[in-house]
């Protein structure tokens, strides 16, 4: 179990009252039903992170009052007011507990309070890297074998995956390869003089690797003559 600061991030919005009429209370009372619905909101400026988010109300009770911490996979908070002595005195405690959806990184969980009763807890979501595209390097080599090797060749079941791309008239800094998942995108562009006419060229494929294949460890070679390959080891299962 981990203890979380609460930040304050104050604007006043109301004096502390130790009552509460019934109708602030019932009000109260669907505003944190209301908060208690999950929510998971991404910046859309300068590619920031997902985030997970959750508000929740406390009435009449000061921040040093308040205690949130992570445990077992949930935001547990727990107010407790104290009015006169502990023995003789009135004693008003809240407990609520967020539990921490999945795909939530749990250890940068942080609490701050918005205003005299409200509440968030954030977290960053996990990066999830079939989301993201990576950018293959390609490689240059003497020879583009004929793919004998079987663990080398992009396969599904026992047939071969044709991966061969004549690029002859692209340069290699003229070639882009990205992967996203199992999905795999090529593309080159260049532009130049002919007899003072711009010539432009451009070259799209896009294909999906199939079942069988380690497509996390997939590599594009490129021979002198300006063709290029994608090939990918099979998984362990497929080696079989």
């Amino acid at each position: 179990m981990s203890m979380l600061p609460v930040f304050y991030d104050y604007s006043p919005v109301s004096a502390f009252y130790p009552a509460m009429p019934i109708r602030n209370m019932l009000t109260s009372m669907l505003n944190d039903e209301l908060a208690l619905l999950p929510q998971v909101t991404a910046a859309p400026r300068r590619n920031l992170p997902a985030k997970w988010s959750q508000s929740f109300h406390l009435d009449n009770y000061n921040p040093d009052e308040v205690k949130v911490n992570v445990d077992d996979g949930c935001v547990r908070i727990h107010a407790r007011h104290v009015r006169g002595g502990e023995e003789n005195g009135e004693v008003r405690e809240t407990k609520r507990c967020i539990k921490i959806p999945e795909g939530v990184d749990a250890s940068k969980v942080h609490c701050k309070m918005l205003n005299d009763r409200t509440y968030l807890v954030e977290a960053p979501l996990l990066r999830n890297e079939e989301e993201e595209e990576m950018e293959v390097q390609v490689e240059s080599v003497p020879a583009i074998t004929d793919g004998k090797k079987e663990d080398m060749q992009l396969v599904e079941s026992s047939k071969p995956y044709e991966t061969k791309l004549d690029l002859s008239v692209f340069e290699p800094d003229h070639i882009t390869v990205k992967r996203r998942g199992n999905l795999v995108s090529v593309s080159a562009d260049h532009s130049r003089e002919e007899d003072g006419v711009k010539v432009s060229r451009s070259f799209r494929r896009e294909f999906t690797v199939p079942k069988g294949v380690d497509y996390k460890n997939i590599k594009c070679v490129r021979d002198p003559k300006g063709h290029v390959a994608i090939m990918a080891p099979k998984t362990p299962e497929f080696k079989k």
